[in-house]
């Protein structure tokens, strides 16, 4: 008998001990809160750490009200690309609307007491609660996608159609000794096909203009979940794997990030932010803390938006292209005119196409969530304002750094600023009035400033008053 050498046996032992070590680990992937493009980006990460250590398990752990369709077909599809690894949905919460859909991806489904998964009619959703219903093109796209998936899966067809579209009706029925649950349509042929009383209606599991959403325990009667348990240990035990084996990858603080700065109330607080601070700088003469701060809100905004794959450098340069069209309007070009306009469109061009995905069809879906978000950074920009201007300047923050003190006549303080005798004389502005600029007045340079509104260059200009050393002026 042929002698193998030690060190072959050895080596065969060795990588067995390691394929069995690999094949043995479970993955556990929390599927939490919003789903978002964020979301989808940690996934794909921690399936494909899983495919590459073999895992033999993955479990994602599920409790959500939903997000963003498109990031749940992309985890959709990331499934699908690591099979045939096991692929198990825990359902310990909701898992409702995009929630629903990841569910059906996975292999087998099961859930804990007290949770329920369904309501997935897709919506437009907004800043806070406002949503809006999508049109019957959105809902059949989805409804076919519910049903390839749960197809695909081996899950009941006619429970995620129900859940998807509120015009299917469903019947739990008994023919003779099998129980089915069948549509209108079916039930109808299946009574073409049998004599009365082979067929019984046991119960309607779905009423016709209404969702489905199934609990843990009706789930598990209708066949869509395979067992109803208390946690995630009572999960292990049940499928016979060990806790020692277990991995579950975490959100790095850069995936956290995005996530964040993609919220769907996040987004409009950043660009009205953004809008806020470049306002306020306009109206301030030089360059400081507001414009910088707007200039950061933005960019965080277009970062996160970069990372999730909404925004490319497209989009980056339309917006910065609109920032120079208006910086040229506002400080060389007097008036306001077509660059301002181009300037405006660019901006506002730059802003919506960075939070849409698909900006040659335009999903209706997609353009309500656009926007959205757009309507309601203005909002906030306007509103943001108006408060300003009103209570700012009254506020204790405001007169802190602001020196109010003034030497008034009426207290006994003698004016003697050789100023006063330049009120009622006219001039022209050599700069644009921003409200702050220069102006000349027989033949001496002044720094003047209007009492709000903006003065263009080389207009004809009258002062008004004198107060300490500011000369207020207005045009003519």
């Amino acid at each position: 008998m042929r002698k193998i050498p030690v060190f072959l046996v050895m080596g065969f032992l060795f990588t067995g001990m390691i394929s069995a070590e690999s094949k043995s680990s479970v993955y556990i992937i929390p599927i939490k809160g919003v789903i978002d493009l964020g979301l989808s980006g940690f996934v794909k990460r921690a399936l494909e750490e899983a495919k590459k250590q073999q895992a033999e398990t993955i479990i994602l752990e599920i409790d959500t009200f939903g997000g963003r369709v498109d990031a749940a077909v992309e985890i959709c599809k990331h499934l699908e690309e690591i099979k045939p690894i096991r692929t198990i949905a825990f359902v310990d919460g909701q898992a409702w609307s995009a929630g629903a859909l990841i569910a059906l991806a996975c292999s087998e489904i099961y859930m804990s007491t007290g949770s329920s998964i369904g309501s997935a009619e897709p919506r437009a959703m907004g800043f806070g609660e406002k949503d809006e219903l999508t049109d019957e093109k959105v809902v059949s796209a989805i409804r076919a996608k519910f049903k390839a998936i749960a197809e695909e899966n081996n899950h009941p067809e006619n429970l995620a159609l129900a859940m998807v579209d509120k015009d299917v009706e469903l019947k739990k029925i008994k023919i003779k000794d099998e129980i089915r649950i069948v549509n209108e349509q079916e039930l109808e042929e299946l009574r073409s096909q049998h004599t009365e009383g082979e067929i019984t209606v046991i119960r309607t599991v779905s009423l016709k203009g209404k969702l489905l959403n199934l609990t843990a325990k009706e789930a598990k009667e209708y066949g869509l979940a395979k067992e109803t348990l208390k946690n995630r240990k009572e999960l292990l035990n049940y499928l016979g794997l060990e806790e020692e084996d277990l991995k579950e990858p975490k959100l790095t603080w850069s995936e956290n990030m995005v996530r964040f700065l993609t919220h769907p109330i996040i987004s409009p607080l950043l660009l009205s932010l953004g809008f806020l601070g470049l306002l306020f700088e306009l109206r301030m003469p030089g360059w400081g803390v507001s414009g910088t701060l707007g200039l950061l809100c933005l960019a965080l905004f277009f970062w996160g938006h970069y990372l999730v794959g909404l925004a490319n450098w497209t989009e980056i340069l339309m917006f910065l292209i609109g920032l120079v069209l208006l910086t040229l309007e506002i400080f060389v070009i007097p008036g306001f005119g077509i660059t301002g306009i181009l300037g405006i469109g660019f901006i506002l061009a730059g802003v919506f196409l960075a939070m849409v995905k698909h900006p040659f069809t335009l999903p209706k879906i997609e353009l309500g969530r656009a926007f959205y978000t757009l309507g309601y950074a203005f909002l906030i920009t306007i509103l943001g304002i108006f408060l300003s201007l009103k209570f700012l300047p009254r506020s204790s923050f405001w007169k802190k750094i602001i020196l109010s003190f003034g030497e008034k006549r009426e207290e006994g303080f003698q004016i003697t600023s050789t100023l006063e005798s330049y009120v009622s004389k006219t001039g022209k502005t050599l700069s644009i009035l921003r409200p702050a600029g220069k102006a000349i007045f027989e033949d001496k340079i002044l720094d003047v400033i209007t009492e709000g509104g903006f003065i263009d260059k080389d207009k004809e200009i009258q002062i008004i008053k004198v107060e300490a050393n500011k000369i207020f002026v207005k045009e003519i």
